[in-house]
C-alpha cells in the first residue's frame, strides 16, 4: 500500500484524527498537537510527552500558563524546584524539568526559534540531538512541528503500523524508516505532520498488540488485516 493511498485515507478522516487529539490545520501551525498555541510551548511539550499520556501534558502546560509561564525564557528563569512543581501531573519531573531547560537554554542561545527556522534540518538536528534527552523521534518531532520543516519521527506506532500495512518490513532502523517515508512524501510538511497524525492514532487506538481491525480505517488496505481475517474465516 502506497503512503499517498494512506494519505487519502486521512485526509478523509479528519474527525477520527480529531478524536484521536489532533488538529488537522495548515502546515506552518503549531496547533496541530490540541492544546498547543505556540512553537515555543510545542518544544517544551515535546520532553513533557515522554513516557507521559498526552491529557497530563495538557493539564501541565494549562498550569504553567495560568502562572504566567508560556516563554521560553520565563521557563529559563525560574528554578528547577519551580518548574517541576509547575509540570505536573506528569512524571519524571525531575528530569524533565533538567531536559526542558537545557533545551530552551540552547535554543536561546543560537538566537531563538526563528533564527533556528532558517537552518537546514541537518544542521538543526545536530543541535537538538546535543542536548540532553533529545534523542532522534523527539528531534524530528520539533523539527517538523515546531520548526515546519521536512523530517519524519519514526515512533514505535509508525513502525507498527507500517509494516502490519506492508509498507516496510519491521526490522528497518529508525532512520532507513524515516527516509522510506521522505522519499514517498518529500518535503510537504502539510503531508508529512497529516501522515504522522494518522500513523499515530491508528497505532494508538486500534493497532495494538491485539490489533481490532474491524475498527480500523484502513482495514480494507492492509495486509496484516487480510491475513487475520482469512485465517478467522477457516476457523
Amino acid at each position: 500500500m502506497m503512503l499517498k493511498e494512506i494519505l487519502r485515507i486521512f485526509e478523509e478522516s479528519k474527525d477520527f484524527l480529531r478524536q484521536a487529539g489532533w488538529e488537522v490545520c495548515e502546515p506552518h501551525s503549531p496547533r496541530w498537537w490540541r492544546g498547543i498555541k505556540t512553537e515555543e510551548e510545542l518544544v517544551v511539550s515535546a520532553i513533557l510527552v515522554q513516557l507521559s499520556k498526552w491529557e497530563t501534558v495538557v493539564e501541565a502546560l494549562e498550569n504553567l500558563r495560568k502562572h504566567g509561564i508560556s516563554s521560553l525564557k520565563e521557563i529559563v528563569s525560574i528554578s528547577d524546584k519551580d518548574l517541576a512543581e509547575k509540570i505536573k501531573p506528569v512524571g519524571l519531573r525531575r528530569i524533565k524539568t533538567r531536559r526542558i531547560k537545557a533545551l530552551a537554554k540552547t535554543i536561546i542561545e543560537k538566537g531563538g526559534i526563528g533564527a533556528l527556522r532558517k537552518l537546514s534540518v541537518d544542521e538543526l538536528g545536530e543541535i537538538l540531538l546535543s542536548v540532553e534527552g533529545v534523542g532522534e523521534e523527539t528531534a524530528d518531532v520539533i523539527i517538523l512541528f515546531a520548526f515546519h520543516k521536512p523530517s519524519f519521527p519514526a515512533s514505535k506506532y509508525v513502525r507498527t503500523v507500517l509494516s502490519r500495512l506492508g509498507v516496510i518490513e519491521g526490522s528497518e532502523s529508525y532512520g532507513e524508516i524515516r527516509d522510506i517515508v521522505l522519499r514517498n512524501i518529500g518535503n510537504n510538511v502539510y503531508e508529512l505532520k497529516l501522515l504522522y497524525a494518522g500513523l499515530t492514532s491508528v497505532g494508538r487506538i486500534v493497532c495494538k498488540k491485539n490489533p481490532e481491525c474491524g475498527k480500523c480505517i484502513l482495514k480494507e488496505n492492509c495486509e496484516f488485516s487480510a491475513r487475520h481475517s482469512r485465517n478467522n474465516s477457516l476457523q
